[in-house]
């Protein structure tokens, strides 16, 4: 399999290349676990690993009416620290959807989560995980404030649904006069009740993730191509989940590689309709036989393919 993705890396840079010059991303990690054989040896044969991950960079512009088509790229690292989401997203200018992990703050230039954007780069923070603490609190303790916060969420995704599949002025316009009164009342509510409880409460850090991320929650508001959450990242996620429950683990740092390779440009084929296994065979076919050159590689990509194809077929 190394050998096949060694084949095909030329064709997921393209793919990475062209995802990043997109102007909106989904962003997300996700972990891998990598044999790590100088612990297995020190464990007298049985199996150690260490934890990899792989970032996922995706584009899902159909909520908007964007023209780009669907993608998902993968990049592994093998850690999770600032220094490697610099290096994936090294020079990458536009809005990226993400969670609040520190380390994308640290991407504009700032520590608190709260301010949105500083230079090319502006953080759109997803509401689902805004909303996460405070349904899992509500659930184990029936907090009547956390209840009422999920209700004026609700209200938001309710918005959301209507306006899902219109272009961005649209989008942005109904925001303005539906999205924004409830953004705004809720910014208040959260406020006064952190004001009546102790700090060391769970309903308080449930609320001030809400505020110290607020700026970035109400980037959606003014710019109709932004989603409300980054779930489209989190969705591409569960075909890795599956993988990582049958494979248990990647046997190198090497076959991490190969790995996001491969999920990379078999999903971004599934996300545009396209068979991978027929897609996959002519690609390597064409590249092995030097039937498509290196400088030409874009007419490989999974919706290039299937326009061609039916170009060939009419």
């Amino acid at each position: 399999m190394g050998r096949v993705a060694w084949w095909l890396s030329p064709l997921w840079e393209r793919l990475l290349t062209d995802v990043l010059a997109s102007p909106k991303l989904f962003v997300d990690d996700t972990y891998l676990p990598v044999l790590d054989k100088r612990a297995a040896a020190k464990a007298k044969g049985k199996k150690a690993t260490r934890t990899g991950y792989l970032w996922g960079l995706g584009r899902d512009d159909a909520p908007w009416q964007g023209e780009r088509p669907p993608a998902v790229a993968y990049v592994y690292t093998e850690d999770r620290v600032y220094a490697r989401a610099a290096e994936v997203l090294a020079g990458y200018s536009g809005v990226l959807q993400v969670d609040g992990w520190g380390g994308f703050k640290r991407l504009i230039g700032k520590e608190e989560a709260s301010t949105a954007d500083v230079g090319p780069v502006t953080l759109a923070y997803c509401w689902a995980h805004g909303r996460r603490d405070v349904f899992d609190l509500h659930r184990s303790t029936g907090s009547p404030v956390a209840a009422e916060v999920l209700r004026r969420i609700s209200l938001l995704y309710r918005v959301e649904e209507a306006i899902r599949g219109q272009p961005p002025d649209v989008r942005r316009a109904v925001r303005q006069e539906q999205s924004r009164p409830v953004v705004e009342a809720l910014k208040v509510y959260v406020e006064e009740q952190l004001g009546r409880v102790s700090g060391k409460m769970p309903l308080a850090k449930a609320l001030r993730y809400l505020l110290n991320h607020w700026g970035g929650l109400c980037v959606f508001l003014d710019d109709g191509r932004v989603e409300i959450d980054s779930n489209s990242i989190e969705r591409r996620h569960r075909v890795v989940a599956t993988v990582r429950r049958n494979s248990l683990f990647a046997g190198s740092d090497a076959g991490a590689r190969s790995w996001a390779i491969f999920t990379s440009l078999i999903q971004t084929a599934r996300l545009n309709d396209v068979d991978p296994v027929a897609w996959l065979t002519d690609v390597l076919e064409r590249m092995a036989s030097g039937a498509v050159k290196a400088n030409d590689l874009d007419r490989l990509l999974p919706w290039n393919w299937k326009a061609e194809r039916a170009a060939t077929a009419a």
